[in-house]
């Protein structure tokens, strides 16, 4: 399959060519410097100090802690981490101009956007804050992201293609959450290095992970993209989660935060035991998730 270079726009460009791009193309693309914050470690120490929040600590393992805790922690050099909190998410969003994010995502008529608006609130405005080191398993969602770039520096590491079916690993240990892993392959990816003011857009089941070089900040919007992509794009990753995952993942989905079903350290050694019998696959598992910090 041709790989197709990765595409990056301009501030510069014109709305409406980056429209067509992610109306039509969809495939991952960038912009550089479209906007400016001033949300940052400061912004959130001064505003959400007390709000605790769940993170993985330097150790892969779950922990609670208040924002200005978490922020002493990680600028005294500690390895830690925020996935896909939605209570500081839907804080900030007020103070970020997403009004690129709407324009595009108003274009797209998906009734499944509901289900990201059930709970205590709403599953698509979400922040993420890691540091040195930290990094991903190579993954893939069910949704897409809008990610803006909100402080220091990430590097994403992208599939060129997307990924077959049969890459996918551990469907069945990873049951019932929304969520697809696979190998990495640096031959095989874009490597793309994301600063304060870039965005960028990762379509549904389209494989990445991310490695950070410091303490970086970002707000991502997700969103679930028309049935008819799913049936084009990726008809058997969609049609095995629908067929194996619906009620489980909403239920979970309605009862919990994003951030309080993320996988940790312990979920996975557990899972691994449970569902890999034997021994030597089950080691390989727990290796290949080891490398992404379990997460």
């Amino acid at each position: 399959m041709k790989h197709l270079d990765l595409k990056i726009f301009s501030k510069n460009d014109s709305h409406e060519l980056i429209e067509n791009y992610f109306l039509n193309i969809k495939k991952p693309f960038v912009i550089r410097g479209i906007l400016k914050s001033d949300v940052n470690l400061n912004f959130l120490d001064e505003n959400y100090s007390e709000i605790k929040v769940l993170s993985l600590n330097p150790k892969s393992e779950k922990e609670k802690l208040p924002i200005s805790s978490l922020i002493k922690k990680v600028r005294n050099g500690e390895k830690y981490r925020l996935r896909a909190n939605t209570v500081i998410g839907n804080k900030i969003s007020k103070h970020i101009d997403t009004s690129l994010i709407k324009k595009l995502t108003n274009k797209i008529l998906s009734p499944l956007d509901f289900l990201l608006s059930l709970g205590k609130t709403s599953r698509q405005k979400t922040l993420f804050l890691s540091t040195k080191g930290c990094t991903f398993t190579k993954h893939a969602h069910v949704i897409s992201g809008l990610i803006i770039h909100l402080e220091g520096k990430k590097t994403w590491y992208i599939s060129k293609t997307r990924e077959k079916f049969s890459r996918i690993k551990y469907k069945s240990l990873l049951h019932p959450n929304p969520l697809y892993v696979t190998d990495k392959c640096l031959g095989d990816e874009f490597e793309v290095d994301l600063k304060p003011g870039d965005l960028l857009y990762i379509p549904a089941y389209w494989f990445h992970y991310t490695v950070s070089h410091g303490i970086n900040l970002s707000y991502s919007y997700f969103f679930t993209e028309s049935i008819s992509y799913y049936m084009k794009n990726s008809f058997k990753m969609f049609f095995y989660e629908a067929l194996t995952n619906p009620f489980q993942s909403l239920i979970k989905s309605i009862r919990q935060e994003p951030e309080e079903h993320i996988f940790d350290k312990n979920d996975i050694v557990k899972n691994c035991y449970k569902k890999i019998s034997d021994s030597q696959q089950r080691e390989q598992a727990l290796s290949f998730f080891k490398e992404g910090d379990y997460s």
